[in-house]
């Protein structure tokens, strides 16, 4: 359901690029951008990015997170970085601000936890390590304010394997919440982000 929401967002925002009011984006941007992702505090998890302009097209992002869910009765903690190279290409703003299309990368590393013992007193536990990447679309807007909203929809893969501490595979099935988390295999990454240009 939050994906489907998620996309919904994100098609409507797609479809207003030529709908933008040109005042809200007369000025020229400056050249860095600090975000966080509102809805990642749904699935107790925080994130944050930071963009900086290299060139009047092209940017450099670095986001991070860190998560502490619980699903089922399986507890994740872990981190993450998901370092981004953006291409803005609009003919009449310049970058960080206008439609974009990204190259990401991703680096996770988490750890799992399931409240049980095996006959030696030792808690169930794995670890998972996925690295990746994909492609992303999507627009930044920035606002006379300093206010900027970014809507993106990406999709790429994440490889890697779990490795059980303690207990079996089976032990540490959350469903498809906990595949959402972990991020393994094909995936696509929708997201909104809200933040402040300086």
């Amino acid at each position: 359901m939050k994906i489907k929401l998620l996309f919904a967002v994100a098609a409507a925002a797609f479809l207003t690029f030529p709908l933008q009011d040109a005042k809200a984006q007369a000025q020229q941007p400056k050249r860095a951008v600090i975000k966080v992702n509102p809805l990642s505090a749904f699935a107790l998890t925080g994130s944050g990015f930071l963009e900086y302009a290299v060139t009047d097209n092209i940017s450099a992002q670095l986001g991070a997170f860190t998560t502490g869910a619980s699903i089922s009765n399986v507890k994740f903690k872990g981190y993450g970085f998901t370092p981004e190279v953006r291409y803005y290409f609009s003919e009449n703003k310049a970058a960080p601000m206008g439609p974009y299309l990204a190259g990401y990368g991703r680096i996770q590393n988490f750890k799992l936890t399931v409240e049980k013992q095996d006959e030696n007193g030792r808690d169930y536990s794995a670890t998972y390590a996925p690295i990746g990447g994909g492609v992303a679309i999507g627009n930044q807007w920035i606002f006379n304010s300093g206010f900027a909203l970014d809507v993106f929809l990406g999709a790429g893969y994440n490889g890697g394997n779990l490795k059980v501490n303690v207990g079996t595979e089976e032990d540490f099935d959350a469903g498809i919440i906990g595949d959402m988390i972990l991020g393994g295999g094909f995936g696509f990454r929708p997201g909104i982000t809200l933040g402040y240009n300086f």
